[in-house]
C-alpha cells in the first residue's frame, strides 16, 4: 500500500508534465528550423518562435547574420524577415526600467531605481540604421530594396517617452511583432528583381555567424570601437548624498 501510494502522485506528476513536455519539444522542432537552440539571445530565439507561429515561413526568417562591410569588417544583425514588401531588420534589445529618446538623439537614457539610476545607450534605431547600411552594400538588388528598421525591446522595460517619424521605422517590444507583421498587408510589394540573390546573401551572412574567428574578431572591433568612443553616463547619487546638509545645519 505503500508503495502504491508513493507511485500515485508520481503518476499523476508525470501525467501533468506530459503535455509541457510535448509542447515544449514541438517548440524546439520548430525552432530548429530556422536557427539552433544556443544561437543569439533567448528573446532573439522567443520572437524567431513566435513568427514561425504566426505563419512566417522559415526560409525567410534568418537569425543572427555577420555581414561583410566594404572596410572588411562586419556587421551583425540580429534577425533578417524577407517579406514580399521587402526587408525586416530586427534589433532585439533586454532592457530593464523607463527608456526615453527619439530618432534623432545620439543616446538614450534608461531609468531605474524610480529614477535614482540614470544610464545612456547609443540610440538603437541608429545602431539598427547602421546594420541596413551593411545590407544595402551587399549588392545592387538590396542596395534599392525597401528595408525596414525595427527595434523591439524585451525584459521588463517601458518604453515612456520614445519617438520617432520616419515611415519605415518602427519601436516597440517584442510581443509587437504579430502587429509589425499586420501592418505590412497594408504596404505595396517590393520589387524583387532575383529573390535567390536576397536568399544567397542573407544565407551566407547566417553561415558567417558559424564561423568563430568571424565572430571573435567582430566582438573585439566592437570592444574597440566602445572603448574609442565610450558612451557618456549620467552619474546617480545616492539618496544619503541628496539630502541638503547646508539647510540641516542651520537647525
Amino acid at each position: 500500500m505503500l508503495i502504491i501510494a508513493f507511485l500515485i502522485p508520481l503518476f499523476l506528476l508525470a501525467v501533468a508534465l506530459i503535455p509541457s513536455y510535448m509542447r515544449n519539444r514541438r517548440n524546439m522542432k520548430l525552432l530548429c528550423s530556422v536557427t539552433s537552440p544556443n544561437r543569439g539571445t533567448s528573446s532573439e530565439r522567443w520572437l524567431v518562435l513566435t513568427m514561425l507561429k504566426a505563419g512566417v515561413h522559415p526560409k525567410a526568417i534568418f537569425h543572427d547574420l555577420y555581414l561583410q562591410k566594404r572596410n572588411g569588417e562586419f556587421s551583425q544583425i540580429d534577425i533578417v524577415v524577407a517579406a514580399p514588401q521587402g526587408l525586416l531588420a530586427i534589433e532585439v534589445k533586454d532592457y530593464s526600467g523607463w527608456l526615453f529618446g527619439n530618432e534623432k538623439q545620439r543616446y538614450w537614457t534608461q531609468v531605474l531605481n524610480y529614477g535614482n539610476e540614470k544610464y545612456r545607450f547609443y540610440n538603437p534605431l541608429m545602431q539598427n540604421r547602421g546594420h541596413i547600411n551593411a545590407l544595402r552594400e551587399q549588392s545592387k538588388q538590396l542596395a534599392h530594396l525597401p528595408i525596414f528598421n525595427v527595434v523591439l525591446f524585451a525584459g521588463n522595460c517601458i518604453l515612456k517617452d520614445v519617438s520617432y517619424d520616419a515611415l519605415n521605422a518602427f519601436v516597440g517590444y517584442t510581443g509587437d511583432i504579430p502587429h509589425v507583421l499586420k501592418m505590412l498587408d497594408s504596404l505595396p510589394l517590393a520589387q524583387y528583381t532575383d529573390k535567390r540573390e536576397v536568399a544567397r546573401l542573407l544565407r551566407q551572412a547566417v553561415e558567417n555567424g558559424s564561423n568563430p574567428d568571424i565572430v571573435a574578431n567582430h566582438l573585439a572591433y566592437a570592444q574597440r570601437n566602445a572603448a574609442e568612443k565610450p558612451q557618456p553616463t549620467i552619474s546617480s547619487r545616492s539618496v544619503l548624498f541628496r539630502i541638503n546638509w547646508r539647510r540641516i545645519m542651520r537647525y
